[in-house]
């Protein structure tokens, strides 16, 4: 989704009178290919995006008179806003999650991150989906259609001493990697769990709104879903996204284990008349 010309100009006026380095030249051309979604984005997923480190963005801030990168950000979303154009907040809520979509979009398609937590999923069996409170539902949507693809998903959607069991006993089976669900507010229970399968071994791939946090900082492959904060409760489309993106790249790593086991799902449908029609 590109940005309106009326945005880009002030992001124009916002830059033009300060001499920049060719470092933060790159920074603001980034910020200016993204502008739809660059202030929703930490200084971090920046960086990645323009390829540079984070101090630079940081310095990048500085240089244009902010205290800091978080005041750049707020700036950044009182630039991108038209302030003549009252929206109802539901259709302002949809433009941020197609905006989070195309960041994903982009996101994705310079990294092998998708791919490297498929092949940590696909190896272990079982696998582990964790994701407690509001990351409960997707934990059970993932592990539901993982299981179509995978032999044996183990989900984890409450954190108690049932949880830890839970775990031990996959530990037990043959486990050897887990999925942790990390969107906010980031349960304190979560971090627990987090740690407990960490202390077992088990490879960690996170899925969480930022790229770095208490969560997936311990994790060894990060995924990404940015989610809506325009709503009275954040929105999480993007999220539903990534985890079918990852079911299907759980798929493509073992495609004949993955092909027999989809078979065998429509067989037992068919015997046991599962649906009315379609597919499911």
């Amino acid at each position: 989704m590109s940005a309106p010309s009326s945005a880009l100009a002030r992001l124009h006026d916002l830059v033009s009178s300060h001499r920049l380095t060719p470092v933060q030249r790159r920074i603001v051309q980034a910020i200016a290919n993204h502008l739809d979604v660059a202030d929703s984005l930490s200084s971090a997923e920046l960086a990645s995006l323009a390829g540079v480190s984070q101090p630079s963005v940081v310095r990048l801030a500085r240089t244009l008179g902010f205290s800091s990168f978080q005041a750049m950000r707020r700036a950044l979303r009182e630039l991108v806003r038209e302030p003549d154009l009252e929206e109802p907040p539901g259709i302002r809520a949809i433009r941020q999650e197609i905006a989070n979509l195309t960041w994903l979009e982009h996101a994705l398609g310079r990294s092998t991150t998708l791919a490297d937590a498929a092949a940590l999923a696909t190896a272990s069996v079982p696998l582990v989906v964790v994701g407690v409170r509001a990351s409960a539902p997707l934990a059970e949507y993932l592990a539901f259609y993982a299981r179509k693809v995978h032999p044996h998903v183990t989900a984890i959607t409450r954190a108690d001493s049932a949880a830890t069991d839970a775990l031990e006993e996959a530990h037990v089976q043959g486990a050897t990697a887990a999925i942790i669900l990390a969107l906010p507010r980031w349960p304190r229970e979560l971090l627990h769990l987090v740690d407990h399968a960490s202390s077992l071994g088990l490879r960690l791939v996170s899925i969480a709104d930022r790229e770095h946090g208490p969560i997936s900082d311990r994790a060894h492959v990060r995924l990404v879903a940015p989610v809506g904060t325009d709503l009275l409760y954040d929105t999480h489309a993007t999220a539903f996204v990534l985890a079918q993106l990852l079911v299907q790249a759980i798929a493509d790593a073992d495609p004949e284990r993955s092909r027999a086991a989809m078979e065998a799902f429509e067989t037992r449908a068919q015997r046991a008349h599962y649906f009315l029609r379609g597919e499911q």
